[in-house]
C-alpha cells in the first residue's frame, strides 16, 4: 500500500477521543485511523457495581466492529454498503441533511479522492481488518470489567472501564449515580495518578491527568457531551482532589495476564517482599 493511499484513508478518520495499540503491525497511518470521538452510547447501566454479565452487543474484535457502531449511532437511517462507507462515515464529518441522498453525495465525493471505488474499498478493508485494542471507547451495557463507585457528598460516581489490554490502560469518566449517564467534568477537581501499592518506589512519578481528548488537541470545553475520559494504568494509585472535600483515593484494577511458558532453566527464588 502506498503512503499516499494510507494518508487518504487516515484523513477519513480523525484520532480525537480514542487510540489503538498495534496488534497487526500495519502501517502507522492505518493504525491511527480512529473515529472522531468515542462513538458509543454515553449512558450505561446504573452506577453501583462491576458489570460482569453476558455482553449484549457484538464483540469489538476489529476496527470494523467499532466503526459500524459509530455509523449506526450517528446515522441510524443509513446502512453502509461496504467498508469504504463505514470508514468514510465513522468520523462524523457528514452533518448535512439527514437523508440517504445526502449521504450518497458525501460518499461519492469521498470516493473521488481514489482512483476507483474498488480501490477505495480495498484500502478501507485493510484498515478495518485491524484487530481492535482501543483505549477510549465508552462501555456498553453488559460489557465486562466496568466498575462504578459513588463519590461521597456528590450526585456523581467514578466509573472505570477497560482500555487497551496490551498497554495496560484503564479509562475513568464520571456518571450520574442514579442513571449511569456519562457527563463531562461535573465539578472542579484535580486527578493524580502514581505508583500503586505493588509498584517499586521510584518506579514512576505521580502526575496530573488530563482528558484523553486534550492529547489530540481538543479543548476541554469542546469535548462532546458525555465523551470525556481520562487514561490510567492498571495498578496505579489515583487521587481525586475536590475543593471542600476529603481527597478520594483508589487503586486501578489489574488485569490478569496468562502465565508465561516456563523455560528449561534452573530457578532460584528470592522473597517477593521484605
Amino acid at each position: 500500500m502506498t503512503r499516499k493511499a494510507n494518508t487518504k484513508v487516515s484523513r477519513l478518520a480523525a484520532t480525537q477521543g480514542c487510540r489503538i495499540q498495534d496488534k497487526s503491525k500495519r502501517s502507522k497511518d492505518i493504525q491511527d485511523a480512529l473515529p472522531d470521538r468515542s462513538q458509543t452510547s454515553s449512558a450505561s447501566s446504573p452506577a453501583s457495581s462491576s458489570t460482569n454479565t453476558t455482553p449484549l452487543w457484538t464483540p469489538r474484535e476489529t476496527l470494523r466492529d467499532c466503526y459500524r457502531e459509530t455509523v449506526h449511532r450517528l446515522y441510524p437511517y443509513y446502512t453502509p454498503k461496504d467498508d469504504f462507507e463505514i470508514l468514510a462515515l465513522s468520523d462524523g464529518h457528514y452533518k448535512e441533511e439527514a437523508t440517504v441522498e445526502g449521504i450518497t453525495r458525501f460518499i461519492d465525493a469521498a470516493v473521488a479522492d481514489f482512483k476507483s471505488r474498488e480501490y477505495a474499498v480495498r484500502m478501507a478493508t485493510q484498515c478495518l481488518d485491524t484487530k481492535a485494542d482501543i483505549t477510549g471507547l465508552k462501555p456498553r451495557p453488559g460489557d465486562p470489567g466496568v466498575f462504578t463507585r459513588p463519590l461521597p457528598g456528590s450526585d456523581y460516581s467514578v466509573r472505570l472501564f477497560p482500555g487497551s489490554k496490551a498497554a495496560s490502560e484503564y479509562c475513568l469518566d464520571f456518571v450520574l449515580t442514579q442513571t449511569g449517564e456519562a457527563v463531562n467534568s461535573p465539578f472542579e477537581f484535580s486527578l493524580f495518578a502514581g505508583p500503586g501499592p505493588t509498584t517499586p518506589v521510584g518506579f514512576a512519578p505521580t502526575v496530573g491527568i488530563s482528558p484523553l481528548e486534550c492529547s489530540f488537541g481538543v479543548a476541554q470545553e469542546d469535548i462532546s457531551p458525555g465523551e470525556e475520559k481520562f487514561v490510567l494504568r492498571d495498578g496505579q494509585l489515583c487521587t481525586l482532589r475536590r475543593p471542600g472535600y476529603k481527597d478520594v483515593q483508589f487503586v486501578v484494577p489489574m488485569r490478569r495476564r496468562p502465565e508465561p511458558e516456563k523455560p528449561n532453566v534452573d530457578t532460584i527464588e528470592f522473597p517477593a517482599y521484605v
